[in-house]
């Protein structure tokens, strides 16, 4: 077998919904660029180390591998909550590579609450200095909210359960405007202008993650309980009101 090291591209865990028919995506790289796979299977353990998914089949196209559709009917009896894994097994150049993944299965995913328009709106000259190879700021909201969820997931905070996303609305402007202007003073060389922005931004993101808090469906069962969720080590406070 091949010595070759390749990337797995995932962009944090992966999200499960239960009930719902879907696919599971990775896209495979090597020195910036997408690998040719030939086939590829996928495997979803349950918590306990048992398979649910067993080496299902999926299609494999521009470095991207994409499993057959896990029917809603599949999941919609399990439980839900962390430490899932994904197993997928792909053919490279005549050998067999396996990547992993932790993952979720919940109720619902959140999505950004932020988009171009709204950058935009807050700095007007954001779209105009895009680099020639770069057609929008998605890709900075992108990576910005992979960032922000990636890093609630490692200090154990349950954001998939939380019903008021737009808490997420700061951080989310905090963290792409740090990565946007970072990028702008590396591209503009001697003008430190961005440089300042993106440090601020930087102080920014840090203060409001700390500051960061949603009330939370605990039971995953769309009745919102007497809890937040934070962005700090301590994941649930609770009030003393009567239930």
């Amino acid at each position: 077998m091949s010595d070759t090291v390749y990337s797995a591209r995932w962009a944090g865990p992966t999200f499960i919904e239960r009930g719902k028919d879907q696919a599971v995506s990775v896209a495979i790289e090597r020195s910036g660029a997408a690998v040719t796979l030939a086939s590829g299977t996928m495997t979803i353990y349950r918590p306990g180390g048992d398979a649910m998914v067993d080496a299902v089949a999926g299609t494999v196209a521009a470095g991207v591998f994409t499993s057959a559709t896990v029917a809603a009917a599949t999941t919609s009896s399990e439980s839900l909550g962390k430490n899932w894994l994904i197993r997928v097994d792909l053919v490279i150049a005549g050998d067999t590579y396996t990547f992993y993944n932790d993952a979720v299965l919940c109720l619902a995913r959140l999505y950004p609450t932020v988009g171009q328009t709204d950058l935009v709106a807050r700095h007007s000259e954001a779209a105009n200095l895009l680099g020639a190879s770069i057609t929008s700021l998605q890709q900075y909201i992108d990576q910005a909210w992979a960032d922000i969820c990636d890093r609630l997931y490692l200090d154990s905070v349950p954001f998939w359960k939380w019903r008021t996303p737009s808490a997420m609305r700061q951080v989310l402007f905090d963290r792409s405007f740090e990565l946007l202007f970072y990028d702008y003073a590396t591209l503009l060389g001697s003008n430190d202008r961005y440089l300042k922005y993106a440090e601020r931004y930087a102080a920014l993101y840090e203060r409001d993650l700390e500051r960061l808090s949603s009330t939370i469906d605990t039971g995953e069962d769309n009745t919102l309980r007497d809890e937040i969720a934070t962005g700090s080590p301590v994941i649930l406070l609770t009030t003393s009101r009567n239930r």
